[in-house]
């Protein structure tokens, strides 16, 4: 007796109508919006968290980059989750922006960086998770023409991370004038280089014993409470489509006598590539060393960005921490606007030569910081926007260039998303000791290296592509020869009928 297993959400593309995947897709954007609020807070806060756990730069951006160790544990944990659970992504997003809530309103309230970087591997883990699952239920409601979503989608992770300074500014520390919270002479009467003015002020002393001061104390932990708050609100809306809207798509046949695959089998076929690129080991291995390759450096040069551009801004271009904000909120909306753009730049453009001209893009506004932004105010607030508008990009269009190649499963995107987890984790401990040690030019430095790293990943990627061809192209010529073989048995059916008539 044939025995059905029903599954449910699956193939979600093949239930919900247009409307209901326009709907879908926008409550998507909106969790990419809490993973920018919840995770670009402590880019904004990097000086108060420095100010809280008595520490520095290097420091700091080691506990930071515990958002990338987390982010690397999600991905690992996910790629599994979601090709085993598929049908659970809804649930697997609800449970994580919620975990990710509670992280969120605990970090502030670290005394030393070692707790404050738990707290961000914490949120970090539950990003990677949302990340996979999001991600696959973007591709499977759209399919073929996922690439225009896919920037859609990460649009909302501009849109998050533009808001979050306005939320976390009136909350930040001001600094007295002139004042390097981790470059300052101690006070000590008449010794103090500072002139205050007749206000309330409070002085802290680092681990470098040194003293700074600052006229307004740092309340990071309102803006803390705030995000958190907006991030857990959105899990109701995946709780409800998980419980409330529960379909059944299609049904599995078992035929008797079936030999059942043991659980190693069932698990090596899962992690292998060849799974993703029919049956082509070879070039499903290459695809994921480049997706991983790509990635690392991707999102890498995306932290080391905008978890720096403010402090750099205040500390060689002696902004104010207003200003300071600013220049972070201006990287953040030419990021959303980036993404945006790709809606129309990945409907109308292929994304083998989309991949190229954004990888240009930030090879050439690197050069260009590296050349004008060293010692010049206006050029560091212009160019800003180009870097934030091509960054934008790289990520969403690195998926929808992968999933174009090979079928992106769980396991696919893990790759992708353990590579941008190390690239982040890199990026920011190198940069944060050569910041702290060899002077603050070292983050233009940087740019220009990391510029060459995805120019140079991109020409690799593109060669491979061209070589091996689209997957959807594949299946088309697939379908031809299938046809032309039939046809051919056709005639030779008519032949043989009109020879022995």
């Amino acid at each position: 007796m044939v025995k059905i297993e029903r599954r449910e959400n699956e193939n979600e593309n093949s239930e919900y109508t247009l409307t209901q995947k326009i709907i879908k897709t926008i409550f998507l954007v909106l969790t990419w919006a809490m993973i920018g609020l919840y995770t670009e807070i402590s880019g904004i806060t990097q000086k108060d968290l420095i100010i809280k756990t008595n520490s520095d730069y290097e420091l700091v951006s080691r506990a930071i980059s515990g958002r990338s160790f987390g982010y690397f544990i999600g991905s690992f944990i996910g790629g599994p989750l979601v090709d085993k659970l598929g049908n659970y992504c809804d649930l697997m997003i609800a449970i994580s922006l919620d975990g990710a809530a509670i992280a969120t309103i605990i970090a502030p309230y670290s005394s030393n960086v070692g707790m404050l970087g738990v707290l961000l591997v914490i949120g970090g883990t539950f990003e990677g998770v949302i990340n996979i699952a999001g991600q696959k239920l973007i591709l499977n409601l759209w399919k073929r023409k996922a690439t225009g979503p896919l920037h859609i989608l990460h649009f909302g992770f501009g849109m998050g991370s533009f808001i979050v300074p306005q939320i976390a500014n009136p909350f930040l520390a001001v600094l007295a004038p002139s004042v390097d919270i981790t470059n300052v002479s101690s006070i000590n009467g008449t010794k103090s280089p500072f002139v205050i003015d007749p206000v309330t002020v409070t002085a802290i002393t680092t681990n470098k014993t040194t003293t700074a001061i600052f006229l307004k104390k740092s309340k990071i932990e309102s803006a803390y409470l705030i995000v958190s708050i907006i991030v857990a609100s959105l899990s109701v809306v995946f709780f409800l489509y998980q419980f409330c809207n529960r379909t059944t798509v299609y049904a599995h046949v078992h035929v008797p006598g079936e030999v059942k695959e043991s659980n190693f089998r069932k698990a090596v076929k899962l992690v292998d590539p060849a799974t993703c690129a029919d049956g082509n080991r070879c070039f499903g291995v290459q695809i994921f060393l480049l997706i991983f390759l790509y990635f690392f450096n991707a999102v890498g040069g995306e932290r080391m960005y905008s978890k720096f551009i403010r402090s750099y801004a205040i500390d060689k271009h002696n902004f104010s921490g207003d200003d300071g904000s600013l220049i972070n909120t201006t990287f953040w909306i030419c990021f959303a606007i980036g993404r945006l753009t790709g809606l129309l730049t990945g409907r109308f453009i292929p994304v083998r030569i989309l991949i190229v001209i954004e990888a240009s893009g930030v090879l050439v506004t690197a050069i260009l910081l590296e050349i004008f932004a060293r010692e010049n105010d206006l050029a560091l607030w212009v160019l800003t926007c180009p870097m934030g508008f091509f960054l934008s990009q790289l990520f969403p269009t690195g998926i929808g260039w992968g999933d174009f190649h090979v079928e992106f499963t769980g396991i696919a995107i893990t790759f992708a998303l353990m590579g941008g987890a190390l690239g982040g984790v890199s990026y920011l401990w190198v940069l944060g000791y050569l910041y702290e040690y060899q002077g603050y030019d070292m983050f233009l430095h940087q740019l220009v290296f990391y510029g060459g790293c995805m120019m140079f990943f991109t020409i690799i990627m593109t060669i491979v592509g061209i070589k091996h061809g689209g997957r959807f192209e594949r299946d088309t010529e697939g379908h031809a020869d299938e046809n032309a073989i039939e046809l051919d048995e056709l005639d030779e059916d008519i032949t043989c009928i009109n020879d022995e008539a």
